[in-house]
């Protein structure tokens, strides 16, 4: 038995590989039947123990052969919990949750007063459960076998031969001799070629061997292995040498393979990894420019310039020196996606196994993505008002703002000393009567209650108005009366009495001016009353409002982006420079979305409107205006996705960049820059490689944004009684939280199903040859 701090551990010795337990447990306590794949006995017997300190009644362990018993009682009101099963291929372990909570241990006890070395605690902390390795998938595996292309098969003698530093070629001319085959040995200009630099032939190698009745061709092929040289057997001739697996009297195939997933120059890296000899084109253009240009030439300098351009053009061979595909040449047709092998059949049909294996469709997931954006609001608001008349006195609370007012009337304000009238005073003249329609309220115009009308049927001009409104202080306008269709001009007094008007005006236009008395209707007095006039006298009024809005938003967006695992680069994709996102382009995207449209297995969805929230300001050298390069970001939903990987097992590795945002104001942009800057309240939320099985839903929350705002009126010193001032006082609460929720559910799109037809269809039916060879799609 083993106590650990939170568990008790049952360690049953030598159970050897794969012990199987059955385990039960009822009210009595668990039951365990182990059963070992061989037979052993118990050395010691029958064991029983007990552990009453941490809640075992008793543990017992009987049994012998390949069958034992096991089982646990607890102690009298103490629940036994489910063990933790657990093998090391050695020992079983069977682990119990401690029933009763350990007493924490006295790590130590020092003395002091002792000098000497301090004493270590004998309790030493548990180990972490044991490495239990991460699930393992099933793999795809395509399985060919191949034979050794460089083993010449040929019969012969028992070979019996002792060499020592003899040529590579004399001993294998010799062995092709005792077998009675021919031999030819094919030299290569290795050196030329840069493969053998030093300039050694191989074929005189010194070699030594030693053969003891050894089988034919086992010696020829230990001598082949041994110089390291290939052979090959064509009819009855042995031809040897560093490259004879290319040589070959017999017929070629030549094939032409269309690809469909994969790239052809990326399968032709692929088979030269295996030993094939894959020849491109490569073009190396060189520009030579001399002389210097004319805005950098000295005065009075020769200022021409030349470039001078010339393109070589070389075919260039490359693949490994080993490898299943030795002999086997290819090379490729970017434009149409073809690969073309040529090599001896056996070879070509090895590669065409390898391509089949290697051209398969990369998967597609759908992506379906719910964006939530919930707003939970709530708004609390009490507000007490009321009004008492006393007399001539009239006290009101106004949403905890304190109004009084004592005597009959109020006391002037600013309104009441305004000396601007406005100009657009709706003015209509009638039988010598001028009505005001639209005066402002506390506007008194003259105390008289009566205008000065002149200047009727005369031009008068504009600076003359301005000089008769400058010296007497008053608004003047012109007004046509309706009957008559005489127009005449209204001096409207701004304080001034209409005497003073009248003798101004006489002396600015002269006797025949036409000044005259006209009655002003329509016109407010500037007095104001008592607003409590209209109240009974010692009564109190009130008014109680108390209002709780609660609200729940649902921005809902649920766009589905369909992937692939291909990580290759788009063809014209482009970075933004300095984080900026330009409308004209396809390929560039702000940095309100990390992931963009940069590589085949990326996506972004963009719903919102172009806003401007920067600007970039250059200063044109010697002067001149500043030239002003907006920034713009998109102010709504951003989403961006990139598919990783999806395996065989159904899982799917993707990653998420979604982002929410809004304009929550503006500032003044740089002088010369045109519209104002835009501020954007972002919520976003960048995830790393996150992996989910087909099918399942990732829920992503915590994207909070809180906002508790308190606005409280009251009356001075009462507003702040206990229970009372609640009646002297305004409060209004406002929360506000919004929460970004976002639901992820890949979906592995099968294509199996038809996807196999067509695949090698040949036409039966001269209609259905003419009607494909005709027909265009």
């Amino acid at each position: 038995m083993r106590r650990l701090p939170d568990s008790v551990e049952l360690l049953i010795e030598g159970t050897g590989i794969s012990p199987q337990l059955q385990q039960s447990s009822d009210g009595a306590g668990w039951q365990g039947q182990l059963s070992t794949a061989a037979p052993s006995a118990l050395k010691l017997g029958p064991q029983r123990l007990s552990l009453p300190e941490v809640g075992l009644q008793s543990i017992s362990f009987d049994g012998g052969g390949n069958s034992f018993s096991i089982g646990v009682t607890p102690m009298p009101g103490v629940t036994l919990s489910r063990p933790v099963v657990s093998a090391d291929g050695q020992n079983l372990i069977i682990a119990f949750p401690s029933p009763v909570p350990q007493a924490s241990l006295q790590v130590n006890r020092v003395n002091l007063a002792r000098p000497g070395a301090v004493p270590l605690p004998s309790y030493a902390p548990p180990l972490q459960p044991r490495a239990v390795a991460p699930p393992l998938g099933d793999m795809a595996v395509g399985t060919m076998t191949l034979r050794n292309p460089g083993y010449v098969n040929v019969s012969g003698p028992s070979v019996t031969m002792t060499l020592k530093n003899a040529p590579a070629r004399d001993a294998l001319m010799a062995l092709a001799q005792l077998g009675g085959y021919g031999f030819a040995y094919v030299d290569e200009p290795l050196a030329a070629a840069g493969q053998n630099p030093a300039g050694v032939n191989p074929g005189a190698r010194p070699l030594s061997i030693s053969f003891r009745g050894e089988s034919y061709a086992r010696a020829l092929n230990t001598t082949l292995l041994a110089a390291g040289l290939q052979g090959k057997l064509e009819g009855n001739m042995i031809f040897a040498g560093p490259n004879a697996l290319s040589k070959s009297f017999g017929a070629q195939v030549s094939k032409v393979y269309r690809l469909n997933q994969v790239g052809p120059n990326a399968a032709a890296d692929y088979l030269a990894n295996l030993g094939a000899s894959v020849t491109k084109t490569n073009t190396i253009t060189t520009s030579v420019t001399q002389g210097v240009s004319q805005g950098e030439a000295i005065a009075s300098a020769p200022n021409s310039q030349t470039t001078q351009a010339s393109s070589v053009t070389t075919v260039e061979a490359y693949g490994a020196s080993t490898g299943p595909l030795i002999g086997l040449r290819a090379t490729t047709d970017t434009r149409l996606g073809t690969i073309t092998m040529v090599g001896d059949p056996a070879i070509v049909g090895i590669a065409e196994q390898y391509l089949r294996q290697l051209d398969l469709r990369q998967r597609q997931v759908a992506l379906n993505v719910k964006l939530l954006d919930v707003s939970l609001e709530n708004d609390a608001a009490i507000d007490n008002s009321f009004a008492f008349r006393f007399g001539n006195n009239f006290i009101v609370n106004n949403s905890g703002q304190l109004l009084g007012a004592f005597g009959n009337r109020l006391p002037p304000d600013e309104t009441s000393f305004r000396r601007d009238i406005p100009e657009d005073l709706e003015l209509t003249i009638e039988d010598g009567r001028v009505t005001v329609t639209n005066l402002p309220p506390g506007v008194d115009i003259s105390g008289d209650r009566s205008l000065v009308s002149f200047g009727r049927n005369t031009n008068l001009s504009r600076n003359q108005i301005r000089r008769i409104e400058r010296q007497t202080g008053s608004t003047i306008q012109e007004v046509t009366d309706p009957v008559t269709g005489q127009s005449s001009f209204v001096a409207i007094p701004n304080g001034s009495n209409s005497d003073a008007i009248e003798r101004t005006i006489t002396r600015i236009l002269g006797r025949n001016a036409g000044v005259a008395r006209v009655t002003a209707t329509g016109i407010n007095r500037a007095t104001r009353g008592n607003p409590g006039s209209g109240y009974d006298d010692n009564t109190f009024f009130d008014f109680v409002r108390a209002q709780i809005t609660s609200g729940s938003t649902k921005l809902l967006a649920s766009p589905t982006l369909i992937l692939q695992e291909n990580a290759a680069e788009l063809r014209g994709s482009g970075v933004t420079l300095g984080g900026t996102d330009r409308p004209g382009g396809l390929d560039e995207y702000s940095p309100d979305s990390p992931i963009g449209r940069r590589r085949a297995n990326e996506g972004v969805v963009r719903v919102g409107t172009n806003v401007v929230t920067n600007y970039q300001v250059t200063t044109p050298e010697g002067g001149g205006n500043i030239v002003c390069d907006p920034e713009v970001s998109t102010a709504g939903l951003v989403l961006g996705a990139r598919v990783e990987k999806i395996d065989d097992n159904g899982f799917v590795t993707f990653s998420l960049s979604p982002s929410v945002s809004a304009i929550t104001g503006q500032e003044q942009a740089p002088e010369g820059c045109g519209s104002n800057l835009n501020i954007l309240s972002v919520r976003r939320l960048d995830t790393g490689a996150v992996r989910v099985r087909d099918g399942q839903t990732l829920i992503l929350t915590g994207v909070i944004s809180d906002f508790d705002r308190s606005v409280v009126s009251k009356w001075p010193i009462l507003g702040d009684i206990p229970l009372i001032g609640q009646f002297f006082r305004n409060t209004s609460n406002q929360k506000e939280k919004r929460e970004l929720v976002i639901m992820v559910t890949p979906r592995i799109i099968n294509d199996e199903q038809g996807g196999a037809y067509g695949y090698g269809y040949q036409p039966g039916t001269r209609q259905v040859r003419d009607f494909l060879g005709t027909s265009s799609f």
